[in-house]
């Protein structure tokens, strides 16, 4: 089994590369869907953050306010920091959990779909990364289109990420996403049967 760990730049379109393996028959880990779902699940991490970055943000039934913990997490990088050392063992816990299930049940590939793939250190664990980018006005007209993040919280996100230039030099497949679906998924599909041939 091939396993391709998958990263880019925020609105490169790193998950429709990712959904697009998944319809030629990858099994896809979204790392941040199992991030939040450990923000919003796991007891001690949440009593973690709320000693480091303040109690209210709790809503009154316990539930985590990710937008107040956002603004906070990732206003330095020393908060980011804290916030990633915390989460990344866990969430990659959980993804070798899968990982091994999907080698159990012979899958072609297995794909590790992560923002912070390098910052977190399991890019060491793979076959080989893929990253995805796209020119940044893109980029951002498509992150302003689908949601209600502000210029300058983009700006303040993709500062505190390995710069993409970086990202590519660590690379051992790219794709550009700067023009149609069909010319992306093209791209997507000469990879998945290069990879699993």
């Amino acid at each position: 089994m091939y396993f391709l760990g998958i990263t880019g730049s925020i609105g490169s379109g790193k998950s429709t590369v990712s959904k697009r393996l998944a319809e030629l028959g990858a099994v896809v880990s979204h790392s941040d869907d199992l991030a939040r779902y450990l923000l919003e699940n796991d007891v001690a991490i949440l009593a973690q953050l709320s000693a480091r970055f303040g109690t209210d943000i709790l809503d009154d039934s316990g539930k985590l306010r990710r937008s107040v913990l956002a603004e906070r997490a990732f206003s330095t990088k020393e908060d980011q920091l804290f916030l990633n050392q915390l989460i990344h063992p866990k969430v990659w816990e959980a993804t070798q959990k899968r990982l091994e299930t999907a080698r159990e049940r012979g899958a072609y590939m297995f794909v590790m779909d992560a923002p912070l793939l390098f910052e977190a250190g399991v890019e060491v664990y793979t076959d080989s990364v893929l990253v995805v980018t796209a020119d940044a006005l893109l980029r951002k007209a498509r992150i302003f289109s689908r949601s209600q993040i502000l210029a300058e919280d983009f700006d303040r996100r993709e500062s505190l990420q390995m710069p993409i230039d970086k990202k590519i030099e660590l690379a051992d497949h790219i794709i550009e996403n700067n023009g149609t679906l069909e010319d992306l998924y093209l791209q997507v599909d000469e990879l998945y049967h290069r990879l699993t041939i």
